[in-house]
């Protein structure tokens, strides 16, 4: 069981480049991919959505690809000499043609180097996509372990609660044992005080009896919990994606616990299913969490 929360990070350099790829991964109900990278790169936002859909199965995943020009070295001129060169013969030619006085100043260096500044582009997309992909699978790499090690913690505390509620399931049959019986013999007994005259053996009133009594039976909700509490501990140790299945499971959990409040005629047993209903959405809140 893996958890949709996770962050990888790799970089790789190219010729003088470096680049850069983040992913990171929330928790969203199906999968989800945002891409942010170069426009001339989008080519591999494709590429890179594919990839996402191999590996995962849920959550919002954000890819960022970032770009950057390897800084100089201390000896390396800042700018491209031989076309300053070119430039600055340029403009004394020019002038000496017009009887211009031609002074080289730091001033005009400057200004002519900036113009012609090198500037390295950005390299074509097949050049760079072997190093972009290279980045891409190490940080895909480390976000998924990030997510598998937050799964066993997320696996272990649903263990945990699974657990808790099982526990609450056992109390709750002995709470309630017998009280169907009860609620009968207690309708029975009002019935006397009343004064009424029925006729006990008539089937009429038995049926009467015996469907109010089955409205007071609750051991049909409580074999239903325990299967669905069996079926959580069987999943929560599955490799595969089950955030959805366990969120169903935790979905009738809460149906049969809502049902049992309902019929419940001792305050013991209710208070117990109210115990567990507690338990269960912390549960459901944790499962949000879970691929």
């Amino acid at each position: 069981m893996n958890s949709m929360t996770g962050y990888g990070r790799a970089k790789v350099e190219l010729p003088v480049h470096l680049v850069s790829i983040e992913i990171s991964s929330v928790n969203k109900r199906n999968l989800e991919v945002v891409f942010a990278g170069p426009k001339e790169w989008q080519t591999f936002e494709q590429h890179a959505i594919q990839l996402m859909r191999k590996h995962l199965d849920r959550g919002r995943i954000r890819i960022s690809l970032n770009l950057e020009q390897k800084s100089k070295t201390a000896n390396e001129s800042p700018f491209d000499e031989k076309s300053l060169e070119l430039d600055l013969d340029t403009i004394r030619s020019y002038m000496e043609k017009r009887g211009q006085k031609f002074a080289l100043t730091p001033d005009l260096i400057v200004q002519v180097a900036n113009l012609r500044k090198k500037e390295l582009g950005i390299p074509s997309y097949d050049e760079a996509f072997p190093f972009l992909e290279t980045a891409l699978l190490h940080a895909l790499k480390e976000m998924k372990e990030m997510r598998v090690a937050e799964g066993i913690i997320l696996s272990q505390d649903l263990k945990n609660r699974t657990e808790i509620l099982a526990k609450l399931s056992e109390k709750m049959k002995s709470e309630c044992f017998g009280m169907a019986q009860d609620s009968k013999d207690k309708l029975l007994e009002r019935l006397r005080k009343s004064d009424l005259e029925l006729d006990q053996d008539d089937d009429r009133v038995l049926k009467e009896i015996a469907l109010y009594a089955e409205k007071c039976d609750v051991s049909e909700e409580i074999t239903r919990l325990d299967s669905h509490l069996e079926q959580i501990s069987a999943t929560v140790g599955s490799k595969s994606s089950v955030g959805r299945k366990i969120e169903f499971l935790l979905q009738e959990v809460s149906r049969e616990l809502n049902t049992l409040c309902s019929k419940s005629t001792r305050t013991s047993c209710t208070n117990l299913a109210l115990e567990a209903r507690a338990e269960v959405e912390k549960m459901r809140e944790q499962a949000m969490n879970v691929e």
